[in-house]
């Protein structure tokens, strides 16, 4: 049995959400089974599940709502029989709800407890934005710990002669590394969350404006001393066009720059005298790109353009103009046509997910592993490792068969791993290797086999992390819960209906004889179809064969399939409601051929009708798999509705239909 299949079962299962209700709704009874009672909040909650939401159950007819209480009806019935059956006690079921949780536990609670708050915290860093100035002092990946140390104390000494007041500019310039520093002075310019790696972001953004840091952040670069310049809330996007006097040659050509200056000295004189910004734009800026736009520059965020670009641009408010701004492309002018805010949270959540899982999920599950780790007193034991790579044959892989059997079996029973005190033994680890299909065909070497035995111990960890997790978290259990509703009613349903439907030759044969009229052709017509790419070669065909042209002479070039293995080049009998070719057949006589017609692919086709057959009924042969489809299904049925009514019999029901005039109607409910 599998874990998909128990889902399938019904579509109620997902619809179980509990609490969260108006005492009045809570309070008022629409469904008695037995001891067991459902209230109206219970009954709005499936409900709005199962019809798309609040609004659409709010309009629902007194039917519709009657009908589904008899669908919530039968599966609370066969649900109390599955429990009666004591079913969650099933070996195959413990088996299974065992592997789902784990698997569950896992993506769930990395979820609550990683992804949700570090996306938060992106979208909160968002609305911020932080400027910079940095002192690198790099660290090559293979330092040994002396060289490392040796750099860590320039570092603090810098640091401390900062504080002490010397010159940052001037200390960035003489030490640090990074190679832009000549041109900016350690200055990085204003970014926000996830624009820097994980480290120098989480220091910035824990300092206040003016302050250096204490001690120095690493990153993969290096050590980095960080100064925050500014620190203010982030302007959002903004909308701009500008005007532009383009360098000809260089930014270094004296000449080039002070005649590309007169040109905007010219431009903003014009704008001086109330000419309109983008006009201008159109007739005049040396932007080829924008102009034609009226110097439109669309929506972009801060570090879109050039900093002295940028920076000028986001100084102003919509309806401003700037100065003239210089950048090594020429000098601009630009007005700010437009400004909007940061969206929301919940308008970016997406956005942030997608941001946060590419740039800093995999370094905080480090740290969640590695703090998990300390929690649970895990251990490699490193003996045992050795000695079971020592006994791998290095050319083959964990999918090779017979590979598990060069250990020695007192060295597979030796504990590999130690989780919170469990033991865990070498075998455990073998055969998931073998069997986990993530791990299978791992190279049986060293450097190859220790990464997935980490995988291995993070599963174990996470599994002994989400002990108690439907304590911690209500709408855990509530998963669980409906996941475990769905595999016994799955398993119930089995065993009362779908393990008793039988299906043999005299059954199906009677069911034919007394449902005859359920198995009928509707109106059938066989052509042949001459495809052509053009219409005018369709007409030239036509009219060849409106002047005795045998149609066979254009059947081998022109059939509408080639692999059709008819000799006349017919499709079989169709409905003529297959496509707008067999309508059109429909309306012809046997040998008739049809003037040019096109087809769904936009081709030209000339229709030949082979033979047509009235509507009539299926013979038994005909009919095959239909009967059985037919049978099966109607033989399931009777086996549920005895089911149910027996089970009524130990779970009297009771319908208080009228209760449910009163559903979808509080305005606290329609928020859950």
């Amino acid at each position: 049995m599998k874990a998909v299949s128990g889902m399938l079962v019904i579509s109620l299962i997902g619809a179980l959400l509990l609490g969260g209700c108006s005492p009045k709704s809570s309070e008022i009874v629409v469904l008695e089974v037995g001891a067991s009672k459902v209230s109206l909040s219970e009954y709005e909650n499936f409900f709005t599940k199962n019809s798309g939401g609040w609004e659409a159950a709010r309009k629902s007819s007194a039917e519709e709502r009657e009908r589904f209480l008899d669908l919530l009806t039968n599966y609370k019935l066969k649900l109390q029989d599955a429990y009666d059956r004591d079913l969650l006690n099933d070996s195959d079921i413990v088996s299974e709800l065992r592997e789902y949780r784990t698997s569950l536990a896992s993506t769930f609670m990395l979820d609550k407890e990683l992804t949700e708050p570090g996306v938060q915290q992106l979208y909160k860093r968002r609305t911020e934005e932080i400027r910079a100035q940095h002192i690198l002092l790099k660290v090559t990946p293979d330092a040994t710990s002396e060289e490392t140390l040796k750099i860590y104390t320039k570092a603090m000494d810098l640091i401390r002669r900062a504080k002490a007041g010397a010159s940052f500019d001037s200390l960035a310039i003489q030490n640090s590394e990074d190679p832009s520093v000549k041109q900016n002075n350690g200055d990085i310019y204003y970014f926000t969350a996830g624009q820097m790696v994980s480290a120098f972001e989480n220091a910035a953004y824990a300092m206040h404006k003016g302050e250096i840091s204490t001690l120095p952040t690493r990153s993969p670069f290096g050590y980095h001393i960080v100064k925050v310049t500014d620190r203010q809330p982030v302007r959002g996007s903004i909308r701009v066009s500008h005007i532009m006097a383009r360098f000809q040659t260089s930014a270094t050509d004296s000449a080039d720059t002070a005649a590309a200056l007169a040109r905007v000295k010219g431009i903003q004189d014009s704008l001086k005298q109330g000419w309109d910004f983008h006009k201008l734009a159109a007739k005049l800026s040396e932007d080829a790109g924008s102009a034609p736009q009226g110097g439109d520059l669309g929506w972009f965020e801060r570090r879109r353009f050039v900093q002295p670009f940028d920076e000028a641009a986001f100084k102003l408010k919509a309806g401003q103009t700037s100065g003239i701004v210089r950048t090594p492309f020429g000098y601009h002018v630009i007005h700010c046509d437009s400004v909007k805010s940061l969206p929301t949270f919940s308008q970016m959540r997406d956005e942030m997910k997608k941001t946060y899982q590419q740039r800093r999920y995999n370094e905080d599950y480090a740290d969640y592993v590695t703090q998990m780790k300390k929690d649970f007193h895990y251990s490699l034991d490193e003996k045992t490792f050795n000695a079971f790579v020592s006994h791998l044959d290095s050319t083959k892989t964990s999918g090779d068969s017979a590979w598990s059997n060069a250990v020695p079996v007192d060295l597979s029973q030796q504990t590999i791993m130690m989780v919170s005190g469990r033991m865990i033994s070498l075998d455990t680890v073998m055969v998931m290797l073998e069997k986990r299909q993530e791990l299978r065909n791992t190279p049986l070497r060293s450097n190859e086999l220790r990464p997935r035995l980490d995988r291995i111990g993070e599963g174990f960890l996470l599994e002994a992390k989400s002990a108690g997790l439907e304590q911690r978290y209500p709408d855990f259990a509530s998963l669980m819960r409906e996941y475990t509703d769905g595999i016994i009613l799955y398993k119930a349903e089995q065993l009362e209906v779908w393990n008793r439907t039988t299906v043999s030759d005299s059954a199906l044969k009677n069911y034919y004889s007394e449902n005859k009229s359920k198995f009928m052709f509707p109106e059938r017509v066989n052509i042949s179809v001459l495809a052509m790419e053009s219409d005018t070669l369709a007409y030239m065909i036509y009219d060849s064969l409106t002047h005795g042209t045998e149609y066979a002479k254009f059947l081998s070039r022109y059939k509408e399939d080639p692999d059709l293995k008819s000799q006349d080049g017919s499709r079989g009998f169709q409905p003529v409601e297959t496509d707008g070719l067999t309508k059109q057949a429909s309306a012809l006589s046997v040998g008739d051929i049809s003037e040019p017609l096109e087809m769904d692919d936009g081709r030209s086709a000339i229709v030949k009708v082979i033979a047509k057959e009235p509507a009539r009924q299926k013979t038994y042969e005909e009919a095959g798999a239909e009967i059985s489809n037919q049978y099966q299904e109607h033989a399931s049925k009777v086996l549920e509705q005895q089911w149910l009514e027996k089970v009524k019999q130990r779970h009297p029901v009771k319908q208080y239909k009228e209760a449910l005039r009163n559903a979808f109607s509080s305005p606290q409910a329609s928020t859950k």
